[in-house]
């Protein structure tokens, strides 16, 4: 369970609501957020649902602060480049953008005036997002609709698995980042946080960072560094969704 999750005071996510409790958020604050993300390797250290896990965790934070309700994560993932790799399952946009467009026409039918896509697979928001809300705003659509990646909000890093994903799971689901991999050999290659690196090629399979591109996350990530970028990007949409009142 997440550290937003664990916190609740009242219960956000659609899927364990009953109906009387939907309407009363939806009642409250009209807003509903979905989480879109992947199935796909994201290194030895991180489990491979990270991308809807994260961004899913982060719009509960966001409807614990102002309201509105989170549709379950959705792990279909598009574009991104570690198609073939193991537990890495891509599908085609096409579908997925009409998926969402009836998505989107079925929140407006229900009484939604804001809706909030936001994508941990940072290629879903180009593959499928942002065509699935221009076709529901060609229709007619009359909700308030954003697509986002997290690095995308202003002073929030992103990256493959490596610092920063890594640091968002530290802080946002801790169990599931196995600290042991990322100390494992070798270790004398340790770069700082600044120096951004690509290890997708096949010379590194097997080292503790094999198909992270970013920052070395061993000795630089940190749950400090997943919260602080976590709250600016729930400030900035939590902006975003109060401006519509």
């Amino acid at each position: 369970m997440g550290v937003y999750t664990e916190d609740l005071s009242q219960e956000v996510r659609l899927e364990y609501m009953r109906p009387e409790q939907v309407a009363a958020a939806r009642t409250k604050r009209p807003a509903i957020y979905v989480a879109f993300g992947s199935i796909e390797w994201h290194g030895y250290h991180n489990v491979v649902g990270l991308d809807a896990l994260k961004a899913h965790e982060q719009l509960v934070g966001l409807a614990a602060r102002v309201g509105g309700v989170v549709y379950p994560p959705v792990f279909f993932g598009s574009g991104g480049g570690h198609g073939e790799w193991p537990s890495s399952f891509m599908v085609s946009p096409e579908p997925m953008r009409r998926i969402v467009t009836e998505l989107l026409r079925g929140f407006e039918r229900d009484g939604y005036e804001t809706c909030v896509l936001l994508s941990g697979h940072y290629p879903n928001r180009t593959q499928y997002l942002d065509g699935a809300i221009e076709d529901y705003a060609g229709a007619g659509g009359t909700m308030r609709v954003m697509a986002l990646v997290e690095n995308q909000a202003p002073g929030v890093g992103g990256d493959h698995a490596s610092l920063y994903e890594t640091s968002f799971m530290m802080y946002l689901h801790p169990g599931t980042v196995d600290a042991e991999r990322m100390r494992a050999s070798p270790t004398d290659d340790v770069t700082g946080p600044d120096v951004r690196k690509n290890w997708m090629g096949d010379e590194y399979e097997g080292h503790p960072n094999y198909g992270l591109v970013g920052a070395d996350p061993r000795g630089n990530a940190s749950a400090e560094i997943g919260r602080v970028g976590t709250e600016r990007l729930i400030e900035h949409l939590a902006a975003w969704v109060m401006r519509g009142d």
